[in-house]
């Protein structure tokens, strides 16, 4: 089982203290510890700043931290700690993810190359690629909370993982589930297998006590994860969940097509997993399953 701690990456810059404040609920969710990191590169802001030792870096970025600390634990009376690192920034996320056993990894994500070296823009689709844990990668500024959940699903072995996640989320949050599904059959859609797969899906959230519709695109001539910003837009989502990871790929540092695309453009947050129940389950979900070991 997993430690109740949630891993935030800081820079001090804007889009990384909106993670900060985005990862509240979820560790209110997990009555999780909020764990900072910061990782000083060569080419780090403090270096150029100082042109100094390491040890001086280190001592700047620690003030910084617990000036923040202390500010944010009076405001959200959360606990939080920190840990300072040297080295590449991605493996340096991980590294820590694993020792501390992280429940979720927060990123905040750049929405321009100007400026400072990105500290985390640039390496989240290399986290998400080789870490074990769920991620979140946060754009811009959104409300707090998951009211509404989108939920991508191609009836893939890992259809059952997701829906457990939304199931998960959806009991703290009193979110609504929007499953959208994006495609390519007949006159005679909904006679077919997948409208009857994705209508039990539903059957299951409602058995739960989970409001949760269906939207089926039909595809034309956009790639699907066009589809799905564009739906989550439409709906007003405050979460996307995907999986980041194709059947038969679990471990492999593979992130598919579509998992690429939405994490990179995406103005929502997005909640990437890494499939980890058995790949043989060819059946839809039938019970309640809980990944994140919560209830």
């Amino acid at each position: 089982m997993r430690t109740n701690k949630i891993l935030v990456c800081i820079d001090f810059q804007e889009q990384s203290l909106a993670a900060l404040h985005q990862c509240y609920d979820i560790s209110r969710f997990l009555k999780a510890e909020v764990v900072l990191l910061y990782v000083i590169e060569s080419t780090d802001l403090f270096s150029k700043l100082f042109n100094t030792d390491t040890d001086r870096a280190k001592a700047e970025v620690k003030q910084r931290l617990v000036n923040l600390i202390d500010k944010e634990c009076a405001e959200s009376k959360l606990t939080f700690s920190y840990v300072i690192k040297v080295g590449k920034v991605s493996e340096s996320i991980i590294e820590t993810a694993n020792e501390i056993n992280a429940r979720f990894i927060i990123m905040g994500k750049n929405g321009s190359t100007s400026g400072f070296k990105k500290f985390l823009g640039s390496n989240i689709t290399k986290v998400i690629s080789e870490s074990d844990f769920p991620v979140i990668s946060i754009k811009g500024s959104h409300s707090i909370g998951y009211k509404n959940i989108v939920l991508p699903l191609d009836l893939s072995k890992s259809t059952k993982e997701k829906v457990a996640s939304a199931i998960s989320f959806s009991k703290f949050f009193g979110s609504h589930i929007h499953i959208v599904t994006v495609h390519s059959v007949g006159i005679i859609f909904q006679a077919t297998n997948l409208y009857n797969r994705i209508k039990k899906i539903e059957k299951v959230f409602h058995n739960n006590g989970i409001e949760c519709t269906h939207k089926f695109i039909k595809k034309a001539d956009k790639d699907n994860y066009e589809y799905v910003l564009e739906y989550s837009n439409q709906v007003n989502a405050d979460l996307i969940m995907i999986m980041t990871h194709q059947e038969g790929k679990v471990r492999d540092y593979y992130i598919g097509a579509f998992a690429h695309h939405i994490i990179n453009e995406s103005e929502i947050p997005v909640l990437s997993l890494t499939p980890t129940l058995p790949q043989n389950e060819e059946t839809v979900i039938d019970a309640l399953v809980d990944p994140f070991n919560l209830f």
